[in-house]
């Protein structure tokens, strides 16, 4: 039996989960947006502007993760029921 590496389809495990992530990467792009505000006027001292693109980076890494676990998730939920699916056959030919 061939597996995908895509998460089953069918209803979303937690739709809150979506939010939180799109909530991650929209405060990302208002911190982007504020570093660009700002990087004019550090003229003299890009070093600040560079650490804020670093920390908008590091948040969109922080809806990466969220992300990825989510897709694990979907994973080991489609998985446990595959084994209790097999389990049950398991079960019936003994």
């Amino acid at each position: 039996m061939a597996r995908s590496l895509h998460p089953p389809s069918g209803p979303p495990l937690a739709p809150s989960i979506d939010v939180i992530i799109g909530a991650i990467v929209a405060a990302a792009l208002v911190w982007f947006a504020v570093t660009a505000l700002n990087a004019p006027g550090r003229r003299d001292d890009p070093g600040v502007t560079l650490i804020m693109g670093g920390t908008g980076v590091t948040i969109l890494g922080v809806a990466l993760i969220v992300l990825v676990l989510r897709m694990l998730l979907a994973q080991a939920v489609a998985r446990d029921v595959e084994a209790t699916q097999l389990q049950t056959e398991l079960d019936e030919v003994i």
